[in-house]
C-alpha cells in the first residue's frame, strides 16, 4: 500500500485513526484546510432514536449532518478542483442504513443516491465520489478508504459499498 497517495493532499473531516494511518502510510499528505486533491467527509456516531420518538428538529438535525453537509462539502470541494483544472476525489464514511434509527436511514439512503449522482455528474470533471457504509473502525476501513481515494480506484465513482466483517 506505499505509494498509493503519493503527492496527494487529503482533507479528512471527522475522526477516524484507521483512516488516518493508512492515508500517511500511503504517502498522502494531510491538510487540515488550504487546496487538497481528497475530500473524506466521516460522519460523527448519533443517538439511535426509535421513529415515533423523533422530533422534528432531530429529523431535520440527523439530515443536516449526514446529508446536507456532505453536499455542501462536496460541491465546494469540487468547485474548487474544477478552478484549479484538477480532479479529485470525495469519500463518504458512515454507518450503514437502518443501523441508527429512521433519520438515519433516511439520511444513508439520500447518501446513496446523491453519491451515484454526483459520481455521473462529475465525472467528465475527474472528480470521483464513493461512499463507504460500515460500523467497522479498524485497518480494514483504512485500506478501503486509501484504495478508493488512489488512482489505483480512477475508474471507480459513484459507488455505495457496505463493509461487515465477521469477528
Amino acid at each position: 500500500m506505499t505509494g498509493w497517495l503519493a503527492g496527494k493532499r487529503a482533507r479528512i473531516e471527522g475522526d477516524s485513526p484507521a483512516i488516518m494511518a493508512a492515508f500517511q502510510a500511503a504517502g498522502a499528505t494531510l491538510v487540515s484546510d488550504g487546496d487538497h486533491d481528497v475530500w473524506v467527509h466521516i460522519a460523527p456516531p448519533s443517538a439511535t432514536k426509535l421513529a415515533h420518538e423523533l422530533t422534528h428538529e432531530e429529523w431535520r438535525a440527523s439530515l443536516d449532518a449526514g446529508l446536507d453537509r456532505r453536499f455542501l462539502g462536496a460541491r465546494d470541494f469540487a468547485a474548487a478542483r474544477r478552478a484549479s483544472g484538477q480532479g479529485g476525489a470525495v469519500l463518504f464514511v458512515g454507518a450503514p442504513e437502518q443501523a441508527l434509527g429512521a433519520d438515519q436511514a433516511a439520511a444513508a439512503g439520500a447518501l446513496g443516491n446523491l453519491t451515484k449522482t454526483l459520481g455521473v455528474e462529475w465525472a467528465r470533471d475527474g472528480i470521483r465520489v464513493n461512499t463507504i457504509l460500515t460500523r467497522e473502525t479498524g485497518e480494514t476501513l483504512g485500506h478501503l478508504a486509501a484504495y478508493l481515494a488512489s488512482d489505483y480506484a480512477a475508474y471507480v465513482t459513484g459507488a455505495v459499498m457496505g463493509v461487515i466483517l465477521d469477528d
